[in-house]
């Protein structure tokens, strides 16, 4: 497993991920994307794969959105 890979895992034992879509309300501008990546990588996921961070966002976004 590579480092990327590792983050990933890491970052999605988190609520970082939660957080973030119940602070936007499951919505979010690309601006607010980058900055989250950017705080991604602030808080040590570095390297990270963005698209999958963003895979796994869209994933949880639903489950967010089913539960309401």
């Amino acid at each position: 497993m590579g480092e990327q890979d590792k983050n990933l895992k890491k970052l999605s034992r988190t609520n970082i991920i939660t957080n973030f879509i119940k602070k936007h309300n499951g919505s979010w501008t690309h601006d607010l994307w980058l900055d989250f990546c950017k705080y991604l990588k602030e808080k040590g996921y570095s390297p990270i794969d963005t698209d999958k961070v963003g895979a796994l966002l869209e994933d949880k976004k639903k489950i967010y959105f089913s539960k309401k």
